[in-house]
């Protein structure tokens, strides 16, 4: 029975030996093979031991393996009596070099001469790939930390309790202090605002419900700043605190522009506005009383177009704000309804509208909804819903005078043509219904 039990042992380890998830090789001192299992045959599709071609270890391997053997292995087996986690690639019948790590271990005699070297051989292509993918997250990484390095923005990470975690080069020269000096202090302590002292925690609020907070307070050791703050999800299921990305510009030039923009339209405006008063004065001086007080109520129009563009500074005006200032001169919101989205409007586009809306109102006035108690005017309007970008705006009279199809155009009417044709490249269709007249305006925004 213990024969038969040594003889089930030996035959389990040869198994074992010939079918392990490693290769396995036995050479002499001088490199030469004895023993390669089957393991390695299957990685290489070759049969050391059977082709006389290969008759050392060396020969299994490319030809930088064979160099660093001859190098570097094999005085290392000879001297050191072992080798550990050589990286190389062994020959594969008919594809593709295989990378493997070689590890190796010295047998000696009873007098200390080395009489055989095994190897274990693993298969180092996962491993191989797993490395490829961290030397790419790392040369990534590393591309990251340059950019935050060298950006001229203030770049923080700010942890949920308001600490900071990392300041960069530009955040030392835009605060004063060094990143070991700030490191897990507030950030409310070292970057604050006299007209905004609780900043962080209010963009925190913020990226509860948005994605990003942008924020721009004023008065920081003499510059004025825009902050984004934006949440950085952390992939630490043992740690799901969140922190902040913190982004510090430095906003202080466009700021002095801004205040020189300012002052300049401002100047404009002024300029404008008594450019406008003498053109009026010599009107009234020169024109005759019947078409005295629609010029001057035209150059009226003009004005307050021109008002909303200076409010509105380099934004432009906005369709609704023409809209509120017709609505006063129609009357008030009674008499003059109105029903849109806000649509942005340029200059030569607010101006034209703005005529056009005034001899519209001051027509309305005199012969139609608007000159009697009970009428008053109806404008909707939409923006993209029959085209893309394509404004629609519909004027339509209401509970006015009976209305019928005029035997001839008059000024008002051919200014409007004319000015929103020429100006904004407007359609413009009227229809002279007898409950109202009905005018649609269709203009690209």
């Amino acid at each position: 029975m213990a024969k038969d039990g040594s003889a089930a042992q030996d035959q389990a380890l040869a198994e074992l030996v010939a079918d392990a998830p490693c290769g396995i090789v036995l050479t002499d001192p001088e490199g030469r093979l004895l023993y390669a299992n089957e393991t390695l045959h299957r990685w290489t599709g070759m049969s050391p031991v059977a082709d006389d071609s290969l008759q050392r270890l060396p020969d299994l391997m490319t030809l930088p393996g064979r160099l660093f053997y001859e190098t570097h292995i094999a005085p290392m087996m000879q001297l050191q009596g072992f080798a550990r986690e050589i990286s190389c690639a062994l020959r594969v019948q008919g594809g593709a070099p295989l990378p493997v790590l070689l590890s190796g271990v010295a047998r000696h005699d009873a007098s200390g001469n080395p009489t055989r070297y095994d190897y274990t051989i693993f298969d180092m292509r996962e491993r191989r790939v797993y490395e490829d993918e961290l030397r790419t997250a790392q040369k990534h990484a590393d591309e990251l930390a340059a950019i935050v390095r060298s950006s001229p923005n203030a770049i923080l990470r700010v942890d949920d309790a308001g600490l900071i975690r990392s300041w960069n080069r530009s955040a030392e020269r835009l605060f004063g202090h060094t990143g070991k000096d700030v490191m897990g202090r507030a950030v409310l302590d070292i970057v604050h605002f006299a007209d905004h002292p609780d900043w962080f925690t209010h963009a925190v609020a913020i990226c509860r419900t948005e994605p990003e907070a942008v924020l721009e307070p004023s008065g920081a050791h003499g510059h004025d700043f825009e902050i984004t703050v934006v949440p950085i999800e952390s992939d630490d299921l043992a740690d799901p605190s969140r922190s902040y990305s913190v982004i510090l510009r430095d906003i202080s030039q466009r700021r002095k522009v801004e205040r020189r923009l300012q002052v300049a339209m401002g100047e404009m405006k002024h300029r404008v506005k008594n450019t406008l008063a003498v053109v009026s004065g010599i009107a009234r001086q020169s024109l005759p009383s019947e078409l005295r007080d629609e010029f001057i109520g035209r150059l009226h129009a003009l004005s307050r177009a021109h008002d909303v563009l200076t409010d509105e500074g380099v934004k432009g005006a906005d369709l609704r704000d023409l809209l509120a200032l017709t609505a006063e001169e129609a009357g008030g919101p009674t008499r003059f309804r109105v029903s849109g989205p806000s649509v942005p409007l340029s200059a030569a586009q607010a101006s034209s509208l703005s005529m056009a809306l005034h001899e519209l109102t001051t027509n309305a006035l005199k012969y139609g909804a608007l000159s009697e108690r009970g009428g008053y005017v109806q404008v909707d309007f939409d923006h993209g819903v029959v085209s893309p970008g394509r404004v629609r705006l519909v004027w339509q009279e209401r509970d006015g005078p009976s209305v019928t199809p005029p035997q001839h155009h008059g000024f008002g009417s051919k200014m409007i043509n004319r000015v929103l044709a020429v100006d904004i490249d407007a359609q413009v269709e009227f229809d002279y219904r007898p409950n109202g007249i009905v005018c649609a305006i269709s203009f690209d925004a």
